[in-house]
């Protein structure tokens, strides 16, 4: 296995790793860290790996637009997660292409292997590779059978929270490999059940095309929410079918939805950003800080605040 990465308009080779079969190791897990610079850009990225995944974390920092290609030839599971920025990717032997904004996701199977990467700004992304073979005995089936499950654009609440402890993860040597696989399993977990739930709809999938946008619509405006009039409208959808589909494809009412939205954002801003009570709940959309206070209680059982001032264990969001 190995990865080439160099600048598309200069030529100059700026990373290259020949990686072991199945990215195995007779360590617990490799990490190295790197960091590539010249007049117009820095490029910071962290790479760990362990037998069938390989992490790469990368921040890049750039005052004019560049090109780096990539080398990939590994018929591997690729999660790319773009974080902040945007990410074009064209396969330069075929012509495809994706295009990632910040929260977006993208999910293949070896069919980007000769990249060019653009970038117009500062980006940050996650990218995971995980063997068939791996992927295979973490599930139980070939990544064919599931591929449906990872079809999402945006990416949900849930998998921010994954992403955002692999990216701060501050665990001793030791137990780092049993961290990242943790996470691993989180992904996948959270991807298929998601699938799962979608196998019996009644709806047709223009329909749930249409509930799809109006839950991202959701997601995108916690402070100020769309009546289920607006939404309706916005996602060209009647409102009862949108009311009955949003139940039957997320198991919760779209206000139902919203809420939880909005207390998970909250655990997050409050544990891991440590921000105040009246800042949370600004952010969340609540204009009484009070009002968010009693709804947080109800759903962890415990009083915000307490969360700013010490770490807490997550309840289970």
């Amino acid at each position: 296995m190995e990865i080439k990465v160099s600048d598309f308009t200069t030529g100059m080779l700026l990373y290259n790793c020949v990686y072991p079969a199945n990215f195995d190791t007779n360590k617990e897990i490799e990490e190295k860290e790197h960091q590539l610079t010249n007049f117009d850009y820095r490029i910071n990225f962290i790479e760990h790996w362990f037998k069938g995944v390989h992490i790469s974390v990368v921040k890049i920092n750039t005052s004019k637009e560049m090109k780096i290609f990539v080398e990939n030839r590994n018929q591997n599971i690729s999660f790319l997660f773009c974080l902040e920025g945007s990410v074009y990717c064209e396969d330069v032997v075929d012509g495809k292409s994706i295009n990632l904004k910040k929260n977006q996701q993208s999910v293949t199977i070896g069919e980007f292997s000769n990249l060019i990467i653009n970038f117009n700004e500062n980006v940050h992304y996650v990218y995971i590779q995980i063997t068939q073979s791996h992927y295979k005995k973490l599930t139980g089936a070939n990544f064919i059978d599931d591929a449906s499950a990872f079809e999402s654009l945006a990416i949900d609440t849930e998998v921010s929270l994954v992403l955002y402890d692999l990216v701060n993860q501050k665990n001793h040597v030791r137990i780092k490999k049993i961290f990242f696989e943790a996470q691993i399993f989180k992904l996948l977990a959270f991807y298929i059940n998601n699938a799962h739930k979608k196998t019996s709809f009644s709806l047709k999938k223009d329909d749930i095309d249409k509930i799809m946008y109006a839950k991202q619509l959701v997601e995108e405006n916690i402070q100020r929410p769309n009546s289920l009039i607006e939404l309706s409208r916005k996602a060209g959808i009647n409102d009862n079918k949108l009311k009955k589909g949003f139940k039957e494809l997320t198991g919760e009412t779209v206000f139902g939805y919203l809420n939880k939205i909005r207390m998970e954002r909250a655990y997050y801003h409050l544990s891991k950003e440590k921000k105040t009570v009246s800042e949370v709940a600004f952010l969340v959309g609540y204009k009484n800080a009070q009002h968010f206070t009693v709804a947080f209680k109800k759903r962890y059982d415990i009083l915000p605040g307490s969360l700013n001032k010490s770490r807490t264990t997550n309840p289970g969001i």
